[in-house]
């Protein structure tokens, strides 16, 4: 008898095809960076910062990103980023944004700052910042502005000693303060 390959089964066929997720018309557009990388197109700036932080770019860390980079210099919470996230991908839930959040400030990504009520905050580190950096904070937390101006931080370090203080090389300088939209008066309280 002759060797031949045999033919799938028909039971194996059913059972691969009904696993398949098909994705839905939102998902298209998404799904094309992961095709898109695989047929020699050059990765985008947050799935190559992904790649770098050696993070697999998902399409909830990528558009997490994407969304905070649009957001800057204002911080967006986890809730603030699931209603902007829902209206472009159909499959993010909640729990999915706080584990791409957890992801993206473990590898470095990110920084969290502490909001009211102990929300957390995030907005994207610049490129380049090393683990000290100083900023301009809002009191209510959605508001962070990076500083990089080194004769500020020597005038800092200076008065840190003047006063007693011993300031590490890692010592970053955070500056909190209200922001101006923080200060006008809401509809109602005037």
């Amino acid at each position: 008898m002759e060797s031949r390959d045999d033919p799938p089964r028909i039971i194996d066929l059913i059972t691969s095809f009904g696993s398949k997720n098909l994705p839905s018309g939102k998902h298209m557009s998404k799904h094309s960076t992961a095709a898109s990388r695989e047929t020699g197109s050059p990765m985008s700036s947050q799935e190559r910062r992904l790649a770098a932080s050696r993070l697999r770019p998902t399409i909830t860390r990528t558009s997490v990103l994407n969304a905070l980079e649009a957001a800057a210099p204002s911080c967006l919470d986890a809730r603030q980023m699931y209603r902007v996230l829902s209206t472009q991908l159909d499959s993010v839930t909640l729990a999915s944004i706080y584990r791409a959040l957890k992801d993206l400030w473990v590898a470095g990504l990110l920084v969290r700052t502490e909001g009211a009520h102990g929300r957390g905050f995030y907005t994207i580190k610049p490129d380049g910042t090393d683990a000290r950096y100083d900023t301009l904070r809002c009191h209510c937390g959605a508001r962070l502005v990076f500083i990089e101006d080194e004769v500020l931080r020597e005038h800092l370090r200076s008065l840190a000693c003047e006063e007693g203080f011993a300031p590490d090389k890692e010592s970053a300088y955070t500056i909190t303060m209200t922001c101006t939209e923080c200060r006008q008066p809401r509809k109602g309280e005037q």
